[in-house]
């Protein structure tokens, strides 16, 4: 049980603990500010009623949670739905009939389960008693059932002990080697059930079973003689008109799907165009930059006096050219050569 204050003396002894005080130093506004469903008056200890605060939200988020998972199997219910006729569609009229006959059987050979008993009526706990716990079903003790299934030993029965209760019941209806049966209609089977005991049982609504509530249950005429429980095959979840709206929202979000897809594939070709004329740039300026560097070289070469290198460094020698001016010139050079002395002459004495 949680102190609802701390005493003056317990102060003190707090406070001449230094090391202690350390590891007990809790930034009271800090934490408020994150959870607000705290007695915003007191910043300095936990009192009952905020106990009581935390209690109540907790017990309205697990509520709403419990309500957004009916909502999610509904439209699971109804997307298997739609798929079935979609594929009933898209085939000819004799296989369409073939196929809806077998559907049809799988259905009732669903139906075909023994008596379910009430959830949290003597005979589903004497089952329980009986095929689990392994004891006489005649000599049933409540206060002995609940401190069987109290698990973790914590006085109460939670939800998962509670679920945990009900396997017997929904192994009736459902076995996961059977094609007709669903193991997700089994989870949201025991979701009912289990919101079915904490409405009859749980007295003060924190989602929480004690001893003392689990024993003024069993004292109720329902305990004894209950309404016969019926399974999610007994009534359908959702109206025809449900079913439309829900199909129409699937075609609006195919459209947008098949919109957004249209996009992403011109995105991509434009994305492609991109890197052609990018690739296409850049084998220019690679042409540009080689033909740079040639022209470097051949300046080189021509400072230094040697011929221009190739493309792979090789050097290049070009056959020289004559002017056409120095194509005649060596005929004249002939002319206005001195002549050559006679040969043989008398050499003078």
């Amino acid at each position: 049980m949680l102190p609802t204050s701390l005493k003056p003396t317990e102060h003190e002894d707090i406070n001449n603990n230094s090391g202690r005080l350390q590891s007990l130093q809790m930034d009271h506004t800090s934490l408020l500010k994150q959870f607000e469903h705290l007695d915003p008056h007191n910043q300095n200890t936990f009192e009952a009623k905020d106990l009581e605060l935390l209690i109540s939200t907790a017990t309205k988020d697990l509520e709403n949670y419990d309500a957004e998972r009916h909502e999610e199997f509904k439209r699971y219910e109804m997307l298997k739905e739609h798929e079935r006729r979609e594929y009933l569609k898209g085939l000819d009229q004799e296989k369409r009939e073939k196929e809806e006959k077998r559907m049809q059987e799988l259905k009732e050979k669903h139906r075909q389960h023994p008596k379910v008993n009430a959830p949290g009526s003597v005979a589903q706990l004497r089952e329980v008693w009986e095929e689990t716990d392994g004891l006489d079903p005649q000599e049933f003790n409540a206060k002995t059932f609940f401190k069987l299934h109290d698990t973790n030993e914590d006085g109460v029965l939670d939800e998962q002990e509670l679920e945990a209760l009900f396997t017997k019941e929904l192994e009736k209806v459902y076995d996961p080697k059977n094609e007709e049966d669903d193991m997700m209609e089994m989870e949201e089977e025991r979701l009912r059930m289990r919101e079915h005991v904490m409405k009859n049982v749980d007295l003060n609504k924190d989602r929480l079973v004690s001893l003392e509530e689990f024993l003024k249950s069993t004292e109720k005429k329902e305990f004894s003689n209950p309404k016969e429980w019926e399974t999610l095959d007994a009534k359908p979840l959702y109206t025809e008109e449900e079913l439309q709206r829900f199909e129409a929202e699937l075609r609006d979000k195919e459209e947008e799907l098949k919109r957004k897809a249209e996009n992403l594939r011109q995105e991509q070709e434009l994305l492609r165009e991109r890197g052609k004329a990018l690739e296409a740039q850049k084998r220019e300026y690679q042409q540009a930059v080689l033909e740079m560097s040639q022209r470097q070289k051949e300046q080189q070469a021509a400072g230094n006096g040697q011929p221009p290198a190739g493309p792979n460094g090789e050097l290049q020698f070009q056959p020289q050219t004559q002017k056409p001016e120095e194509i005649n010139a060596p005929a004249e050079a002939k002319n206005n050569l001195p002549a050559e002395p006679p040969q043989n002459l008398p050499s003078h004495t």
